[in-house]
């Protein structure tokens, strides 16, 4: 099958609802799914992913070279995320997208930082809470955290079709 297009791409976020410059919000939504990936938002997690968002829109906005994504409007579309899980059909179209949408519009030593910047977000918050106490060795970061991290990386590696599709 042949890579998705850019404007393909596009035309399928607007099919799930993200239209416009909110397309460059994209990572933050596959964070958020991180965030609920143990079953809850803890509050240690909305604050590292509004600490990634404020830096995501400025690298936007500087990428950009004008104002294309406001900080308010980012976090409203973020927190409606953040209190309702993202769907499934969603979260689906995004994994397909991301790669088109946003690492093969920059160069790539632009698209290693972006890659690198999820993935150590989604680091930062399966680490920043956890469901209980006391917790094992190798229980810091529940399966399903584990798991989505590295479904989220193998997609930006593009091997995403790699990983059956999601039960949730």
């Amino acid at each position: 099958m042949p890579p998705l297009s850019f404007t393909d791409a596009v035309k399928k976020l607007s099919r799930v609802g993200i239209k416009d410059s909110e397309i460059y919000l994209i990572d933050l939504v596959l964070l958020c799914e991180m965030a609920w990936a143990d079953g809850s938002v803890q509050e240690g997690e909305r604050e590292i992913l509004f600490s990634y968002l404020n830096h995501h829109v400025d690298a936007i906005n500087r990428l950009a070279g004008c104002r294309v994504l406001e900080h308010r409007d980012a976090r409203k579309l973020i927190c409606s995320f953040l209190d309702n899980r993202p769907g499934k059909e969603l979260l689906e179209t995004i994994e397909e997208v991301i790669v088109p949408v946003r690492l093969d519009q920059i160069n790539e030593a632009n698209a290693e930082r972006t890659c690198l910047g999820i993935l150590n977000t989604c680091l930062d918050i399966a680490s920043s809470a956890v469901t209980k106490y006391p917790y094992g060795l190798t229980e810091r970061f529940t399966g399903e955290e584990k798991e989505y991290y590295h479904r989220i990386a193998a997609i930006l590696m593009g091997r995403g079709d790699s990983f059956p599709p999601r039960n949730t």
